[in-house]
């Protein structure tokens, strides 16, 4: 007895439940409006309450939606974990829009995930976050466009897109799927999908005119050149620079996978110059959780800030 309750308190004390909230955000400039990015966790159970807390922050704040870019856990790939996560989602009082990571799919077949069947994972998956094609989660869904309303791309129920503030917004499934997860048929497949569905989110904003693109996935496209990717992902990236150099708005790339916070502009011409119209935001990651809230000018088209809210741990003051 005397065990479980030193567990208890220790798991309690580990979970940052009496770490202070972080400060206020600063009031929304006139035509205006932001949303949250959040990935790559919680990871661990000690995690859990500063998830907690993440949400409470979003609830509390300003935000017209909340974009999560995956990795919603680490193990294990349980029915229960998945519903666990939804039911997190759908206390989060904004829209949101989640696109799938490695770890509730791909890396599903790993012991230490359970040993299930990955490609059964992802379809448990998309039944259970994308039961309805077309809609957002969230205790408010929105009305979204889903890739999976074209017959020819009817398995991508995750790929998704939505307009707001002169931005349109589109999530593609882009991971760094283990080999023996899938094969490399489906893997092309994949990756053409979400290169077909980034030309359509250009194709619309040119078409009306709007002032900037916004693309969220999970994988890390390896715009830092510090390891090798896919070629899958390096045909994304070749796509998303053409694209990039052929748009006149601003083009945001927001991602996960690294666990490193950070707002910048790493895709660069071949005098190594950074395009000017071209930002990354890579989205905070377990062991630190926090969410980042974006303030975009819908006038202008400019992002007007980037505030990185880190929810701390216990003894962090």
């Amino acid at each position: 007895m005397k065990y479980r309750l030193l567990l208890l308190a220790l798991s309690l004390a580990l979970s940052g439940c009496h770490a202070s909230p972080p400060p206020p955000s600063p009031p929304l400039p006139p035509n205006c409006f932001s949303f949250a990015v959040f990935g790559d966790g919680p990871y661990h159970s000690w995690e859990e309450g500063r998830w907690k807390r993440v949400i409470k922050d979003v609830n509390a704040s300003d935000v017209s939606f909340f974009i999560h870019v995956g990795d919603i856990f680490w193990f294990p790939c349980s029915d229960a974990h998945y519903r666990e996560r939804l039911a997190d989602f759908n206390a989060i009082q904004c829209p949101v829009i989640y696109t799938p990571g490695d770890n509730e799919w791909s890396d599903c077949g790993h012991a230490v995930s359970g040993s299930f069947e990955p490609e059964e994972r992802l379809a448990f998956l998309r039944s259970t976050f994308f039961a309805a094609p077309g809609r957002s989660l969230g205790a408010h869904p929105i009305r979204v466009t889903s890739q999976a309303e074209n017959p020819a791309y009817a398995t991508y129920v995750e790929n998704v897109r939505f307009v707001r503030g002169g931005y349109v917004f589109a999530t593609v499934h882009m991971v760094y799927a283990d080999r023996a997860a899938e094969s490399d048929t489906v893997s092309v497949y994949r990756s053409r999908a979400a290169i077909k569905w980034m030309d359509e989110a250009f194709a619309l904003a040119a078409r009306d005119s709007l002032h900037g693109v916004v693309i969220a996935m999970q994988a890390d496209p390896g715009l830092n050149y510090y390891r090798r990717v896919p070629d899958s992902i390096v045909n994304f990236v070749n796509r998303l620079e053409y694209r990039t150099t052929h748009f006149k708005g601003t083009v945001l790339l927001v991602h996960g996978d690294s666990h490193i916070q950070r707002f910048d502009q790493p895709l660069k011409d071949k005098n190594n110059v950074p395009y000017p119209n071209f930002w990354r935001l890579e989205a905070f990651g377990s062991p630190r959780i926090g969410w980042e809230r974006v303030v975009v000018d819908s006038l202008s088209g400019k992002i007007v800030s980037v505030e990185p809210r880190k929810m701390k741990r216990w003894w962090e003051r």
